[in-house]
């Protein structure tokens, strides 16, 4: 009987990657980008990693965000369906950037064309697809042998200013081996080294030592460059731990920041021995990386941890561990709390005149002459009631005197932007103590859209005001096309534009790099009536409530190509006043919020109630942001939840009121609120 032999396990390869970039001043800095995009989540995993670098010859006028805008749609558009193979979703990314750079060139900003290098691939497993256009390279190194596999690829495409659609168009796929190492860069590395001394040099160095290598030389003799070298190794294959005698060399230089000085002793009869002082446990480490929160810079090499991961290792005799001072811990933690009473003063009435009080009847002199077991007469009972009472009127009118006593004449009292002392009871109510405003805006102001950190607004019939939130500055832009009244508007970030919905149902793009208003085609159905317009990715949605139906329109050259039917039969948004797109499309009606996805409804998620039953004015979230956010002006309130529906926070102030439309930006922790005459904001958590 034969017997059975184990099958050899086949593991799979992964790339090990090493993103170099290289500025020589800020000002060249925009003009250069190197990135690497891993999978987010589980279900993006069969994608692989999606990577590139895109640089901009000669730092040309207006076109320092074309670098980040590519990057973005390619990110995007890439991981947009993990349903798709990677072949398919590194071309369909690299399409969408077509089509980004197309808009560009027909907007006005064309000084980009002829000058953008890139080169990119997306490596899933061992397969790799990659391409290139410009002054651009692509190398691999296998077996002490090396060749440029991109010679050949989107040679044409560089110099192309007729037909800028086209900038993307080769790709190549190929299988990678175990050992192999391919180099992504600029043309500068084959300006300092040739081929031969590139394969020299891999031989001659690790995966950990030849970045170090290309790195310095780019920095020594180029002013932007950039590259991406990537090592193909077995996927169970981690770093290589650091030597003993490495960690010798680099000790005096990692002493005095990876040890603190010891801090001073409380001194006690019996001195216990101090303490290891952990590693700040709250913040994520890096993989292969120690954080040092006491000079707040990383030192690589994972070695410095003990095998639990929790306390710093004592390396040497020389480097003592830091020692514990409960003096200095409970003086720190004093002193926050110390701030933290400055910042939130006690509220406290103004004092008023005492009150005189009335003489002790002869018999209560003493007090065992006091019955305290004995219980209160009914007539006791009032009377004390009504004392208590009293008391209580004369002191709230002493308050309403002092105040008018020390108001100058012909003044009011201040309601707006002041915040009540108490807030509704319900769930997760935040007081919002002040509300600021940002700039005074025209009476007929409406809407308000955030774009790239700038805020937009809607004026008279055919205007869009810039507002810079930092300093208020304001910048009025007129449209001179023949559209009927600005209605309804939204950001596209992928193009870094404005798209306005008109009352003649025209969409006119405005664009901020040059503040150019231009119509765009489209082709909506009959009786078509807009409640409402979003975007995602380069895709225009609107809410149609008369339909009972949200349109999609993909966008083409020259607009939008030809709209879908995006919910499916059987949805019912005929009540709906709102809507927003995040990793759902949430519709609201005026007191509950629904989800879709592909179309149908989300079982997955039910928002949450609050005590205080929603009046949903305005609902607002998009795919940069974790939460979604609803307007209440009947509650002075916005409501934060997050993507599954959980309330996280209720943002409450009596001047949340007569908000015609307000945005949030969780960056800087921020909402802004927009009302007739006023831009205001006030800060998040």
């Amino acid at each position: 009987m034969p017997l059975h032999t184990r099958k050899k396990k086949i593991h799979g390869l992964k790339g090990l990657f090493r993103p170099i970039s290289i500025a020589a001043n800020r000002e060249l800095e925009p003009f250069i980008l190197v990135f690497v995009y891993p999978p987010e989540n589980f279900e993006q995993c069969p994608l692989g990693t999606v990577f590139g670098i895109i640089k901009i010859e000669g730092s040309p006028k207006d076109s320092s965000f074309v670098v980040n805008l590519l990057a973005s749609v390619i990110k995007k558009e890439f991981f947009a369906r993990p349903d798709r193979p990677a072949y398919e979703s590194f071309e369909a990314s690299l399409q969408k950037a077509n089509l980004a750079l197309a808009e560009l060139a027909r907007q006005g900003s064309v000084h980009w064309i002829g000058k953008i290098s890139f080169a990119g691939g997306a490596l899933e497993k061992n397969n790799l697809h990659f391409s290139k256009i410009g002054h651009a390279s692509i190398l691999l190194s296998r077996n002490g042998l090396i060749a440029d596999i991109g010679q050949g690829i989107g040679e044409d495409n560089f110099e192309s200013e007729s037909n800028p659609i086209k900038t993307f168009s080769d790709i190549s796929s190929g299988k990678l081996e175990k050992g192999d190492r391919l180099i992504f860069t600029t043309s500068d590395l084959l300006d300092i080294f040739s081929l031969e001394e590139l394969r020299q040099n891999f031989s001659r160095f690790g995966r950990d030592e030849f970045p170090n290598i290309v790195s310095a030389s780019l920095k020594a003799n180029s002013e932007l460059s950039g590259s991406v070298i990537i090592d193909i190794v077995p996927e169970e294959e981690t770093e290589p731990a650091i030597s003993h005698t490495e960690i010798k060399k680099i000790i005096p230089e990692i002493k005095e920041k990876l040890i603190p000085e010891p801090l001073p002793q409380v001194p006690t009869a019996r001195q216990k021995p101090p303490l290891d002082i952990p590693p700040a446990e709250k913040k994520s480490f890096l993989p292969n990386s120690l954080y040092i929160s006491e000079a707040e810079e990383i030192i690589p090499k994972e070695s410095f941890f003990k095998k639990s991961g929790k306390y710093l290792v004592n390396l040497y005799d020389r480097a003592k561990p830091a020692t514990f001072s409960a003096e200095k811990y409970f003086s720190a933690f004093f002193q926050l709390v110390s701030k933290w009473k400055e910042k939130r003063p006690a509220f406290r009435l103004p004092s008023v005149p005492a009150i005189p009080k009335p003489p002790i009847p002869e018999k209560f002199r003493s007090i065992k002459d006091i019955n305290w077991r004995r219980p209160l007469s009914g007539r006791w009972k009032i009377t004390s009631g009504a004392i208590a009472a009293l008391i209580l009127v004369i002191l709230i009118a002493a308050y309403l005197a002092r105040q008018r006593s020390t108001q100058p004449a012909g003044t009011e009292t201040p309601t707006e932007n002041s915040a009540p002392t108490t807030a509704f009871d319900d769930i997760k109510v935040k007081n919002i103590e002040e509300i600021s405003q940002v700039a005074p805006l025209p009476d007929d102001s409406r809407q308000i859209i955030l774009l790239d950190g700038t805020l937009y607004t809607l004026v008279s019939e055919k205007s869009l005001i810039e507002i810079h939130p930092q300093n208020g500055e304001e910048k009025t832009s007129d449209s001179q096309i023949d559209s009927g009244k600005f209605t309804l508007a939204t950001a596209m970030p992928d193009l870094n534009t404005i798209f306005i919905f008109t009352e003649d149902k025209k969409i006119i793009a405005f664009t901020p790099i040059n503040s150019r208003f231009t119509e765009n085609n489209i082709s909506l159905p009959g009786n078509f009536k807009a409640a409402d317009m979003k975007t995602y990715l380069t895709y225009l949605y609107f809410l149609d409530t008369n339909a009972n139906q949200i349109y999609r329109f993909p966008r083409a050259e020259g607009g939008f190509g030809e709209g879908k039917s995006w919910l499916n039969s059987g949805a019912d948004i005929k009540n709906a006043n709102s809507f927003a797109i995040n990793e759902d499309v949430f519709v609201a009606d005026q007191n509950k919020i629904s989800s879709y996805l592909q179309g149908k409804i989300d079982d997955k998620i039910n928002f949450e109630s609050p005590e205080t039953p929603l009046s949903i004015d305005e609902i607002y979230s998009n795919p940069d942001l974790e939460n979604v956010y609803a307007l209440d002006n009947s509650n002075h309130r916005i409501v934060q939840f997050s993507k599954d529906g959980k309330i996280q926070n209720q943002y409450f102030n009596e001047s949340i009121s007569g908000i015609g439309s307000f945005t949030a930006d969780e960056k800087n922790k921020v909402i802004y609120l927009q009302q007739p005459g006023s831009l205001s904001k006030f800060s998040i958590e």
